[in-house]
């Protein structure tokens, strides 16, 4: 019997060698995944802008991001293909990255000084495949795996983001100078490079379980989109991550505008993310142990508009000190949103259409901090960067307000919407 087959007895580790195994391959698909993300997100919009494009349009590169944002709606695609086979979703995940990587590779067509919707196309089909290799993943991980598993997997997923984010960050800063063309290189050797232990994943799981297929769900969750709880938290991330979303997206052009080279950007935002990010993860999960959830929530809200209004009554300028700092603060706030986030909406899914429900959340809530940050750029060119930081805190305000209200009402965060929500 081979070891990838052998099954769990309840209570009992499964073999060391496989447990590395699919550590390092969940590892590899999050860190490979990490580095077209986090430099659509981070460095693209500063290279355009660097190359001389105006805040509107390197703010239109996070138009690439939207796939990432919308994956809910293949997701159901993406498990009939896989038949809620491990080797099939295998397959599916090492092609997607394949697939990322040969795309990625394609940049070098195009020049940011103009081919910017060249690179925007480019960069969406890119997205595209990291997202569906997500998906693919989620689906290997259900079918193949069972749930102290899959929970434990969930750390590693984060610990390969954060490092496949740090190794982009590095690589962009030691390789200041080298041109697009050189920049590209370096991103798919990078990518290739993380990805490649991914081919660890094992071929079969250490369990069975059928995964649902998408088949009636837009009805049902339809009526779990218009439940209160839903609604509750499709509010408070259109308002809490709005704001961070609208401080967010106007960071690329604030670094170049700052005099920050592409390289120092790098470093910022391989600190920013990887560094502070966790300390910001770790502190909000040890508040989460002590109070409620949106009691947490409300208090990122507020935190994030006390700093973005502070921002903004100072009339701060595009400085390089400015830019670090604010960085700095939006990352750091960013991740504590997301842990809170997290924290409502998985007690909030549940039954069979659970992990739709969770998949539709999470793809709202990424669409709003997409559009948000579309948005930042013409907002900057309106109104400068204390009209951003100023509609930011208005926006994580109400987000707070929201979550007071959704604080006050009652609600069982552990009560399945399913089920007479």
């Amino acid at each position: 019997m081979s070891l990838a087959s052998q099954s769990v007895v309840p209570g009992v580790p499964e073999p060391l060698l496989l447990q590395r195994s699919l550590r390092l391959g969940i590892g590899a698909v999050y860190g490979a995944a990490a580095v077209p993300l986090f430099f659509i997100y981070n460095i693209l919009p500063a290279s355009l802008r660097q190359a001389g494009q105006p805040p509107e349009i390197a703010n239109l590169v996070f138009l690439a991001y939207l796939p990432f944002a919308l994956r809910v709606a293949w997701a159901p695609l993406v498990a009939r293909i896989g038949r809620s086979q491990v080797a099939i979703f295998r397959r599916i995940v090492l092609l997607s990255l394949a697939l990322a990587v040969a795309i990625t590779a394609s940049l070098v067509a195009f020049e940011p000084s103009g081919g910017t919707l060249g690179i925007i196309a480019v960069a969406t089909l890119a997205i595209i495949a990291i997202a569906t290799a997500a998906v693919a993943l989620d689906g290997y991980l259900l079918v193949g795996f069972p749930p102290a598993v899959r929970v434990r997997c969930a750390s590693l997923q984060g610990i390969g983001f954060a490092l496949g984010g740090l190794v982009m960050g590095v690589g962009i800063m030691l390789g200041e100078g080298a041109g697009w063309s050189g920049i590209i290189l370096l991103l798919v050797l990078i990518t290739t490079g993380l990805a490649l232990p991914a081919l660890l994943l094992p071929v079969a799981g250490t369990t069975t379980e059928q995964v649902e297929d998408g088949s009636g769900a837009p009805s049902g969750l339809w009526r779990f989109l218009k439940s209160a709880p839903a609604r509750r938290r499709l509010a408070f991330s259109l308002l809490g991550h709005g704001g961070l979303g609208l401080a967010g997206g106007m960071l690329p052009v604030v670094q170049v505008d700052a005099g920050l080279s592409l390289g120092q950007i790098g470093l910022v935002a391989a600190i920013g993310a990887n560094g502070v990010g966790v300390i910001a993860s770790w502190a909000t999960g040890l508040a989460l142990r002590g109070t409620d959830v949106w009691r947490a929530a409300l208090l990122v809200s507020l935190a994030s508009a006390l700093c973005f209004a502070g921002f903004a009554i100072t009339g701060v300028r595009a400085e390089p000190l400015v830019a670090i700092v604010l960085s700095l603060a939006v990352m750091a706030l960013g991740y504590a949103f997301f842990v809170v986030f997290r924290a409502l909406v998985l007690p909030a899914c549940a039954g069979p259409g659970g992990t739709t429900q969770a998949a539709a959340l999470s793809s709202i809530d990424a669409l709003v901090a997409t559009v948000s940050a579309i948005a930042a750029g013409f907002v900057l060119s309106l109104g400068g960067l204390p009209a951003v930081l100023g509609l930011a805190a208005g926006f994580c305000a109400a987000g707070a307000l929201v979550a007071w209200l959704a604080g006050r009402s009652g609600e069982n965060l552990y009560a399945s919407l399913s089920h007479g929500a």
